[in-house]
């Protein structure tokens, strides 16, 4: 189904649009972000990276959506001005339950953010240096998120956050959000550095007490 009416930059609208059309038939996202503008690479990115705020794995979707989070964030760092998905991505229709209750806490997420987000630190996100910065971190996020850690309940959980706040920098252009976003980062690789650790030690453990059993 494609739009019928367009939707402006605001992320707002566009997440009002897609609760409308997620209700019927539902919309393919590629269909929604066509009609956004200048802001479609962060809005795909933060919709796609909602989900993920939750410690359960998603499955085959992880993958699909860390390879279009590399795809956005790539093009962003390349001065693109409107995302390509991978045809997985942009087929992906936006519908049902699911889909419903990630927009609604999109929202709730939105309207909880504004309450500390505002225009500040413009250096981070203006011009094209800005611009790759967000994609710099939307495509290390995706590619964070779609590493497999011995699929822990967390895994997904701080790279998400990291995507959010680069995409929430950018749409409500508050620097302040990119150093956020940055942190998470810092977070994200502890962590893993810290569940790969822990692997290794509990692994060699295992094999010492396996070579001490009789044949």
């Amino acid at each position: 189904m494609s739009c019928e009416t367009p939707i402006d930059g605001r992320i707002d609208a566009a997440l009002d649009h897609c609760a409308e059309h997620a209700r019927g038939e539902g919309i393919q996202l590629s269909d929604v972000i066509v009609r956004i503008g200048p802001n479609s690479f962060c809005f795909a990115a933060f919709l796609l990276a909602v989900p993920f705020v939750q410690p359960l794995p998603l499955g085959p979707l992880t993958m699909i959506c860390g390879a279009t989070f590399v795809a956005l964030g790539w093009q962003m760092v390349r001065g693109k001005s409107r995302p390509e998905l991978p045809k997985a991505a942009g087929d992906l229709r936006i519908q049902g339950k699911f889909w419903l209750a990630a927009l609604g806490f999109s929202r709730k997420l939105l309207k909880f953010c504004r309450v500390f987000t505002r225009e500040r630190l413009d250096s981070w996100i203006s011009g094209d240096r800005g611009q790759r910065l967000v994609g710099w971190l939307i495509l290390v996020g995706g590619a964070l998120l779609a590493i497999p850690v011995a699929n822990l309940p967390l895994n997904n959980f701080f790279p998400a956050l990291m995507i959010i706040f680069a995409c929430l920098g950018w749409l409500e252009r508050d620097g302040l959000m990119i150093l956020v976003s940055l942190a998470w980062g810092v977070v994200t690789i502890i962590y893993f550095a810290i569940v790969t650790l822990a692997l290794i030690f509990f692994g060699k453990q295992v094999l010492e007490w396996l070579n001490f059993l009789p044949n």
